[in-house]
């Protein structure tokens, strides 16, 4: 478990496991113990003791980036039948406004009924600075279904809608009579209403230039389902709570997180998870990792089984069988936009997270392809500790369930939020290779990195984002698991294109991939800090008096007492027996794992 590196002068508002009194630690320059608890990457209301979501404050585009690739491809013949094609692709770190399109939610939250106009009131946007190119469902619109969407524009003369005007001035080879009504245009020539909108340079008209344009309901336009929402301006930014069926609590049932179990867990029957098509009691076999409920009756002893290691099947119609017909057990506490799951469950942290997943749902007039299972995700959630209220939404009372849930083949084992472990394919480290010739006062750089490496993680481990006693904010990152509000680290990453809103996501709590910051933060820039760091530390490790022998600090010991400053920051006390906030080690215990493991890298490497 990673201390928190800070390059603050000195160490305020410890939280130690064993507390240090009476003594001043001075050039504390690497980083200071954590005080704080990975927070939860959404804004929250507390509501009977237990966190809920801040709904006025969550938009799609504030919602933390998901965290997995992915893409979906709509069966064959779709696209014919719904007259627009809803197959999409999602990038790590994309927000939901992104991808999820509106037909999504057209029966949860109901954003079809929303105007322009509306909208704009809401989150403050100058309509007089929206280009007719910015609303997105023009590019799917004909001079006929225009006009049945705005009725009132049959009754003004042609040269008065110069966005009409101009289409056609632009597709027509003759003349034609610009002072007629356009209802009298199309009636005489039915065939110009299939005239297409996206074959004119809209970005030089403003919304206006449409009348009634900004106070049409967007169901009201052809095609409105395949638009995604971050092409409608400023619906991405419309809170939760305003939308036109708003997100609200589905019940009031409220349990307690007892204990946070791993996938060695086996045959849970008692569970409160799992799908709308297979209920919400489907049991587990193997690999349960799960939260065990206490509180009311109705809640004790029942178990939520984590969904990143579970799959029950999903969805409905003929989009139930996308994604295998599968998607992660979970629960809908608060309705049927989106799905709640228990995701990462650590043992040796006492803590779980939540992550979000979305589904995407066809319907069009009397086609209605149904839903896929929700497998659009994971987006981060709520983080919860052993012995906190959560918030369970509406438990029912267990039928018998003859179904069971699917595991995913990944593992938990010793998983912890400040050091999470890759469950998938591990990034490369230097684990027997190294240069033996490479050394500073007699150690071995290239082993000692090994040696570290070995407890703190890969190139691409990315930590839970947490807070020092000094204010600074940020997640550890790589190898050596560098803390992002490092000068140095940020310095790096700024300088590359993107680096500045890759910082920008870390800054506010949401999430990144590994893979997403390795771009960033290059193995290369992540071991040439850890030597000039490395390098530092032992030159003042060497300089200092081992009380043990009453002599500077040399061999193992140096390794030891360079490993403490390391984990620490280069004041802490030479074999201090404080640890961090969950105990794995104490900065003695750390010194005498890395020396160990030195050890080993030494052999692996052929430096003996």
């Amino acid at each position: 478990m990673k201390l928190l590196r800070n390059l603050c002068g000195f160490v305020t508002g410890l939280s130690l496991s064993l507390v240090i009194s009476g003594i001043f630690i001075s050039d504390y320059s690497e980083r200071s113990l954590a005080v704080t608890e990975p927070s939860s990457p959404v804004p929250t209301i507390t509501w009977q003791n237990t966190q809920l979501p801040d709904w006025n404050q969550i938009t799609f585009s504030s919602l933390p980036g998901i965290t997995e690739s992915g893409s979906f491809l709509a069966p064959s013949g779709v696209s014919k039948q719904l007259g627009y094609d809803p197959s999409r692709t999602w990038v790590t770190g994309q927000t939901p406004a992104q991808y999820m399109k509106l037909g999504d939610f057209q029966d949860s939250f109901k954003l079809q009924q929303f105007n322009q106009e509306s909208i704009s009131e809401i989150v403050g946007l100058d309509l007089s600075k929206i280009k007719l190119s910015d609303f997105g469902v023009m590019q799917l619109q004909t001079l006929e279904s225009l006009v049945q969407a705005i009725p009132a524009l049959k009754n003004l003369p042609i040269t008065e809608v110069k966005p009409i005007f101009d289409l056609l001035s632009q597709e027509l080879a003759t003349q034609f009579d610009s002072t007629q009504t356009i209802g009298q245009l199309l009636q005489h020539s039915p065939h110009l209403g299939q005239l297409e909108f996206a074959n004119l340079p809209m970005d030089s008209y403003n919304l206006d230039a449409i009348p009634g344009l900004d106070s049409t309901p967007i169901g009201a336009f052809k095609d409105w389902q395949g638009v995604n929402i971050d092409k409608i301006p400023g619906l991405g930014d419309v809170p939760f709570s305003q939308f036109p069926n708003p997100a609200n609590p589905v019940g009031a049932d409220v349990g307690i997180v007892d204990i946070a179990f791993g996938t060695d867990e086996q045959q849970r029957s008692g569970t409160i998870s799992g799908s709308k098509k297979e209920g919400f009691n489907v049991p587990c076999e193997k690999d349960c990792a799960h939260i065990e409920l206490s509180g009311s009756p109705l809640v004790l002893g029942k178990q939520w089984i984590s969904g990143k290691y579970q799959l029950v099947h999903g969805g409905k119609g003929i989009l139930a069988s996308v994604n295998g017909g599968k998607e992660p057990t979970g629960r809908h506490p608060f309705g049927d936009a989106f799905k709640v799951v228990v995701w990462d469950t650590s043992e040796v942290d006492g803590m779980i997270s939540q992550a979000l997943f979305f589904r995407a749902c066809m319907r069009k007039g009397l086609v209605d392809l149904g839903c896929t299972p929700y497998f659009i995700g994971p987006i981060p959630w709520l983080t919860y500790k052993e012995n906190e209220p959560i918030f369970l939404g509406l438990v029912t009372g267990s039928a018998f369930n003859n179904s069971v849930s699917i595991p995913t083949g990944k593992k938990s084992s010793g998983f912890s939020f400040n050091n999470s472990v890759n469950t998938t394919t591990k990034a490369p480290t230097l684990s027997s290779s190294g240069n033996c010739s490479k050394q500073y006062k007699g150690v071995e750089i290239d082993a000692l990195s090994n040696a570290l490496s070995d407890i703190e993680g890969n190139y691409d481990s990315v930590g839970a984002y947490v807070c020092d006693g000094a204010g600074n904010c940020g997640r550890s990152l790589g190898t050596k698991q560098f803390m992002s509000y490092r000068p140095d680290v940020r310095s790096l990453i700024s300088s590359k294109s993107g680096g500045q809103e890759f910082l920008a996501l870390v800054d506010k709590g949401q999430a990144v991939s590994g893979e997403e910051m390795m771009m960033y933060f290059p193995p290369t820039e992540q071991q040439a800090t850890f030597e000039s760091d490395i390098t530092k530390l032992l030159e003042k490790a060497s300089q200092q008096i081992d009380p043990t022998t009453g002599q500077p600090f040399t061999k193992k010991r140096l390794i030891e007492r360079v490993a403490q400053m390391h984990f620490g920051g280069a004041g802490i006390p030479i074999d201090a027996a404080v640890s961090d906030v969950h105990g794995l080690f104490s900065v003695k215990g750390y010194g005498e794992k890395a020396a160990a493991n030195y050890t080993q890298a030494l052999q692996s490497m052929g430096c003996f």
